[in-house]
């Protein structure tokens, strides 16, 4: 186990512990994180006719009525929607908790200047994820939604889709939106570690452009142009912010340096 650091930078000694006390350290923090989320499941379990209506938003802003539009053709469909809120709904509720049982685990192997930035990371990982939901659900869904009853209607076909087929689109795209735009935290935490460079990411930009667009075929639940160019264009625009957050962090090192 590494030496930690004080407040002063000097190092400490930890008591070390044995292997099987760290076992026994992951065996508790893996059963929270699960009572965690067995909790978060529960109440997204009993609240899920809300969570439908907020889910059903986009469709009447798209111009239909749910109940009149969307249709169950399998018999364990109502199930299969049931538990697929649950566990997404769920899980994002949870994810506080679990993450704080994981900084829990991972504190005493940190330094002094690793575990200030464990706080703030997590910390900014959730708000990013929330923006990126939040971003998706407010300027995504409703208008992707537009497009394809639109594209519906100029191939001259009457457009009468299923509950699971709509709720997976949706879901997949919650959070998909939400993991893209963690990406500005990734290419923070790996600049302040001099793993990356502000340089090094600006001389790549169409290798970032190809990675990007690839990642948008893997986390958007269709191959259309457009439902890629949604998710595309912000994630290369987060990219652009990356460099420019980089190119700031660097300069402060340099000033900090400077006077030390």
């Amino acid at each position: 186990m590494p030496a930690l650091l004080d407040e002063s930078d000097e190092p400490i000694t930890p008591e070390t512990k044995p292997f099987l006390s760290h076992l026994e350290d992951l065996r508790w923090t893996i059963i929270r994180s699960l009572a965690a989320l067995a909790v978060g499941v529960a109440i997204c379990a009993f609240g899920v006719r809300p969570i439908l209506n907020v889910l059903y938003v986009p469709v009447e802003k798209a111009g239909h009525d749910p109940k009149e539009f969307l249709r169950s053709l399998n018999v364990v469909d109502p199930f299969s929607i049931h538990m697929e809120i649950a566990i997404f709904g769920g899980l994002i509720l949870s994810l506080p908790a679990i993450l704080y049982f994981l900084g829990q685990f991972l504190l005493p192997a940190l330094t002094a200047a690793e575990r200030k930035m464990l706080g703030p990371i997590f910390a900014g990982g959730a708000l990013l994820f929330a923006v990126g939901v939040s971003f998706c659900y407010f300027l995504v869904l409703s208008s992707t939604l537009k497009f394809f009853l639109g594209y519906n209607d100029y191939l001259g076909f009457s457009a009468m889709w299923t509950a699971k087929a709509l709720i997976d689109f949706e879901v997949q795209m919650l959070v998909g939106f939400g993991v893209a735009f963690e990406m500005p935290l990734v290419v923070l935490v790996l600049n302040l570690l001099g793993i990356v460079s502000a340089s090094q990411l600006a001389s790549k930009r169409r290798h970032a452009a190809l990675i990007i667009f690839v990642a948008a075929c893997c986390i958007i639940p269709s191959t259309d142009l457009f439902s890629l160019s949604v998710l595309s264009v912000p994630m290369y625009l987060l990219f652009e912010l990356c460099i420019v957050i980089a190119r700031i962090v660097e300069a402060r090192k340099r000033v900090t340096q400077k006077f030390d």
